[in-house]
């Protein structure tokens, strides 16, 4: 990522406003052959009535635009360093979407361009901001004459503290090393099942609670409708069908509003059985989908 060749002044000038908090090149991954995907309303219960492009799901308006003043908005952040983050990214993200299984090759690059996108993307999401709000409340400051509750309840503040945490936790990933060895493994399921993408997409064995967990933790993330990226403590050979509809419940059950699908017959079946099912239910079978002894 070179910063050096940006022209900034472009940037303050046209300011972006439709901010994807899931990037496009993710979401692509995920549309039926008209390039559009059934999305399932969570807190209407409904899956809406015409599929949208991803130009259409998983973005807010404005999301990542810092308000400077009554007239001085800019959209740095979304502009100069989420999209060159997605754009650096994209080559790594659609290598596993879309190469044959049999030549995918798992390298220190890759594996590690994929986990600094998750990262990044962990901390992108609606899911994920009370948790930005948690760590800006406990920061400490030093000296100045700032009224350190309203630098706290500046709205501009959090967007940059939040832009700048992803960063902090890959430092601390690099320096400290993962604790143990993880199995890399992508699944792929055959065209009668399909996996469903959250606006919370990460499936974690156990949610990290500190920084550097976050490598060393079981995860599995939908990288296409068809293919599911693990990383595992212990080899994880294959998904079953059930286990692939398992995950979808799971994702549904944890993301905050927008499941989306390129089958609108696979997002409602699992969709009913996210109905039927209690959280801890759910919580429950998620462990199996990690299990070397999976459902068949």
């Amino acid at each position: 990522m070179d910063l050096g060749k940006i022209d900034i002044n472009r940037f303050l000038e046209n300011n972006s406003s439709r901010h994807h908090y899931i990037p496009k090149v993710l979401i692509k991954g995920f549309t039926n052959s008209d390039g559009l995907l059934y999305v399932y309303d969570k807190t209407k219960n409904k899956i809406l009535n015409n599929p949208l492009s991803p130009k259409g799901i998983f973005f807010e308006w404005g999301r990542n635009t810092l308000v400077l003043d009554e007239d001085n908005h800019s959209s740095v952040l979304e502009d100069m360093l989420y999209s060159i983050i997605d754009n650096d990214s994209a080559g790594t993200i659609k290598y596993f979407q879309d190469e044959d299984l049999n030549k995918i090759d798992f390298t220190v690059s890759n594996t590690g361009q994929l986990l600094f996108f998750l990262v990044n993307l962990f901390w992108r999401i609606p899911y994920s901001d009370f948790a930005t709000k948690n760590i800006i409340n406990h920061l400490k400051f030093s000296g100045g004459k700032i009224d350190h509750e309203v630098l706290r309840n500046d709205p501009a503040f959090q967007k940059i503290i939040r832009a700048g945490i992803f960063k902090n936790i890959a430092d601390e990933l690099i320096k400290c090393g993962k604790k143990g060895s993880s199995s890399i493994n992508i699944h792929q399921v055959d065209n009668k099942t399909f996996h469903v993408i959250g606006d919370n997409p990460i499936l974690f064995r156990k949610t990290p609670t500190q920084f550097t967990d976050f490598g060393d933790t079981d995860f599995l993330i939908a990288l296409s409708s068809t293919r599911i990226y693990s990383s595992t403590s212990d080899t994880l050979e294959k998904l079953s069908p059930l286990n692939s509809l398992l995950y979808n419940v799971a994702i549904i059950n944890q993301s905050v509003k927008y499941i989306a699908c390129s089958n609108y017959d696979f997002l409602e079946k699992s969709v009913k059985l996210y109905e039927s099912l209690q959280k801890s239910t759910i919580e429950s079978l998620q462990e199996n989908i990690f299990s070397q002894h999976n459902f068949e």
